[in-house]
Order: C-alpha cells, then sequence, then structure tokens
C-alpha cells in the first residue's frame, strides 16, 4: 500500500502561521507558472492561439474541485470530533474506576488505585506522544493489562460488575483512539485534488490568455481560495499532529487527582 512521504508529517506538524505560508507560498508559485509560461505556452503570446475558451470549463472544473474538497472535510472533521469525544470518554471511565473504589476497604482500593495510577500515567506521558506517528493500532500497555487482571482477582459482587463495566468502556475508547491515530488519509485523495486545483488554475489562466494583468488578479484570487481549502484539511486531518492536535488534558487533570494524597484520605477516613 501506498504510504505519505515523512514530509506530510513535518508540514502537518508545522505551527498553523508557517503551514498557512508554505501552502499559500505553494499554490501562488504554481499559479506563477500558469500565467508565466503555461498559459503563454499553449495560447500563445497574445492569447489568440486556441481561440477563446469558455468560462464553462473551469467552471466545471472548479465546481468538481470543490465538491471533492467539501465530501472530505467532512469526515476529516467527523473524525476529528471523534477523536475528541473518545478522549474525554476514555478520562471519564478511568475516573469512575476511582471513584468506585473511593469507599472500597484498605484491601481492594490499594492495588486498584495503584494499578489505575500506573494505566494514566503510562497513557499521559509515554503512549499518547506516539499517538502524532503511529503505523498501527496496536501499542502494548502492561499498565493496562496489570489493571484488568486486578479487577479480575477481586471478589464477585456489585462493585466487581462495575469496575470491569467502566474498565471496558475505557479499553473500548482507547481502542478507537489508536484506530483514529493509525488511520492515514489515501495518498489518491490528496493527488485527485491537486490535480483538481491545477486544472482550475490553468483553465481560469486560459480564460485570460489575451488579458495579463486581469490573469495576474484571476489566478491570485484562484490561489488564495485553494490555499484556504487545504488549510483546512491539513489542519484537522490528523487528530494527534499538528496545532489542532488533540491533546490528554482530561487525563492530565485525572492523573493530577489521582496522584493527590487519595491514598492518606482514604486510610484516614478507614
Amino acid at each position: 500500500m501506498l504510504k505519505l512521504p515523512v514530509f506530510f508529517d513535518h508540514l502537518l506538524a508545522l505551527p498553523m502561521p508557517l503551514l498557512m505560508l508554505f501552502i499559500l507560498s505553494y499554490w501562488s508559485f504554481l499559479a506563477f507558472i500558469v500565467h508565466r509560461f503555461l498559459v503563454p505556452w499553449i495560447a500563445g503570446r497574445t492569447g489568440q492561439k486556441i481561440g477563446r475558451l469558455e468560462a464553462e470549463v473551469p467552471a466545471q472544473i472548479g465546481l468538481a474541485f470543490g465538491l471533492l474538497v467539501s465530501f472530505i472535510a467532512i469526515p476529516v472533521w467527523e473524525q476529528h470530533s471523534l477523536a475528541e469525544d473518545t478522549a474525554r470518554s476514555e478520562a471519564a471511565s478511568y475516573r469512575d474506576i476511582e471513584e468506585i473504589i473511593e469507599e472500597s476497604p484498605k484491601e481492594i482500593y490499594e492495588p486498584v488505585h495503584g494499578a489505575l495510577q500506573k494505566t494514566v500515567d503510562f497513557i499521559v506521558t509515554k503512549e499518547w506522544p506516539l499517538l502524532a506517528h503511529l503505523q498501527t493500532p496496536r501499542v502494548a500497555s502492561p499498565p493496562l493489562r496489570d489493571l484488568r487482571n486486578t479487577i479480575h482477582a477481586l471478589p464477585e459482587g456489585v462493585m466487581k460488575s462495575s469496575l470491569l463495566e467502566s474498565f471496558k468502556q475505557a479499553t473500548n475508547a482507547r481502542e478507537t483512539r489508536l484506530r483514529i491515530a493509525a488511520t492515514r488519509p489515501p495518498p489518491a485523495r490528496w493527488g485527485i485534488i491537486g490535480v483538481l486545483a491545477i486544472l482550475t488554475l490553468l483553465g481560469v489562466g486560459l480564460i485570460h490568455a489575451d488579458a495579463p494583468r486581469a490573469r495576474r488578479i484571476a489566478l491570485g484570487m484562484v490561489a488564495i481560495g485553494i490555499s484556504c481549502c487545504f488549510v483546512i484539511l491539513f489542519a484537522y486531518t490528523r487528530p494527534y499532529l499538528g496545532q489542532f492536535a488533540i491533546e490528554p488534558d482530561d487525563m492530565r487533570v485525572l492523573s493530577a487527582y489521582i496522584s493527590q494524597d487519595n491514598m492518606s484520605s482514604h486510610l484516614t477516613k478507614r
């Protein structure tokens, strides 16, 4: 399967102002190539070599480009929203585990609390930084396995059932998070919209083949519009990479909460 070059990851990791500048410079350069070389080569210096190109031709190409961008943008935004909801759901499930055991006896509270703290710390400090460049949805997590085994070792009862249900919700959310992180947009997607964008520039240039000044203005406006489309797509296409990357904020809050002197207060109440 074809993969996007590593350069693409570095590009998406740029701060938004630099990403915008790069994309705008790229499409402005292509617009200049169209204006300075391609249009004179195809239509001649005076723009009369191929006759008059009807505006409907680039309009149809531009419409196809816009529709394709909109079709791509919708799942990109939906995936980003799903990643945000998953992060919140995962943290909420682990918080439920902590709240369930707060009033439990010492022999139950201590092992589950310790395993939970190691799990949350592992996710925040070791697993989450891997998401930006994750290639597979399978990540070994010994603390997560220890937490599962600790819960399974508890006596049967309502508390164990509640803990297992919360743990299942957390692991399902984690699996969704890892799957999203490992997902890459197919190169053909970017190739097709790139070709349509170039054809749109060329069509606009040929419409104004006999008017260089109007051609410069039109190509500049179209290049800015195309750049805006690509900026939006690039900014959200990878939920865990870039300036708008989803951070484990809820997990960090939960880690701080668990790391507080909950053990001391628990033992005091006991």
